[in-house]
């Protein structure tokens, strides 16, 4: 895995240290800035850049495939038009203020590629289905149709809240081409944190693959097994706060490493283990420090993990 660090000094005198990881075998990318997680990005194979900002500077992470072999660079864009490179134009003294603007046309994060086992029988679909997603009007025919005729798109998901706390429940909107299409909900009752299906914390504008019928979108699925790839960025974003916090003498890149290749070698649902670790049996009895545990002795990962972070 190449690794590469630059320390950056802004204007007014802030030290900011820059990370980069690039997977040898995977070509996974993540850029982090002063611990933080900015950038996520997977199969890199060929030159590409990555943008985003430091404070109100625009920096640049440039990866340049020559003759087979990676170069990095890391640079400060002070040409393109951005308020901080306005400031530069005008006379010393005039009031300094800080403006964040988006970075039009971020690059999208590749998608994930999920690998699961196929369910066999319509008795294991039935039950998988019960304890990973939401169903609107199951019956064995809708969920054919959903098979033969279903369209894809995004449920986005929100918290409600009602006059008791055993009143909150989960709203769902599915989407379909930036307008809403159908809505549900389900009640979660007194529950904090409140946990998906998937066994993972909700959090708001939370997203998943779904799948309805055009004729009746009323018959439809949301699948919490199939986040999307922002909800995907943020289960691993709690999982690196999570490490960092429970093993403080551990380097920072070590935890990060830890967390990265946990997910690329055990699969994205073993991030719970890792937001959950402080979490007794009792307490969560899916994701826990007994499940957290049990997930690094595992004999493979273990492996990877020392191979690949040791050094951090």
């Amino acid at each position: 895995m190449a690794q590469m660090n630059w320390v950056f000094l802004d204007d007014f005198g802030g030290r900011h240290r820059v990370g980069l990881y690039h997977g040898d075998r995977t070509g996974h990318v993540m850029v982090h800035c002063n611990l933080r997680v900015v950038q996520i990005d997977f199969s890199v194979k060929e030159s590409k850049m990555y943008s985003f900002f430091i404070e109100d500077e625009l920096c640049e992470l440039i990866l340049e495939k020559k003759d087979g072999v990676f170069g990095y660079e890391f640079r400060v864009n002070k040409k393109v038009d951005t308020p901080r490179n306005r400031i530069r134009g005008v006379k010393a003294g005039q009031i300094r203020r800080y403006m964040a603007i988006m970075v039009s046309g971020i690059v999208l994060l590749l998608a994930i590629t999920f690998f699961g086992l196929r369910w066999f029988g319509q008795v294991q679909e039935a039950k998988r289905m019960a304890s990973s997603s939401i169903v609107s009007k199951y019956s064995k025919e809708n969920m054919k149709r959903l098979i033969s005729d279903g369209k894809r798109t995004v449920a986005r998901l929100h918290l409600v809240l009602g006059d008791n706390p055993e009143d909150q429940k989960i709203s769902y909107t599915l989407l379909a081409v930036d307008s809403i299409m159908e809505q549900g909900d389900f009640g979660v009752g007194k529950m904090s944190p409140i946990l998906l299906p998937s066994g993972f914390p909700f959090s708001e504008g939370d997203e998943f693959d779904a799948v309805y019928l055009p004729s009746d979108p009323q018959i439809h699925r949301v699948d919490f097994f199939r986040p999307t790839r922002s909800t995907t960025t943020t289960y691993l974003r709690l999982a690196t706060q999570a490490e960092q916090k429970n093993n403080p003498a551990v380097s920072p890149e070590k935890n990060i490493c830890r967390v990265l290749t946990a997910a690329e070698k055990a699969g994205w649902p073993s991030l719970a283990h890792f937001i959950f670790q402080e979490k007794t049996p009792k307490e969560n009895a899916r994701h826990n420090a007994q499940s957290y545990a049990r997930l690094l002795r595992d004999p493979d990962l273990a492996k990877a993990i020392q191979s690949g972070c040791w050094d951090k």
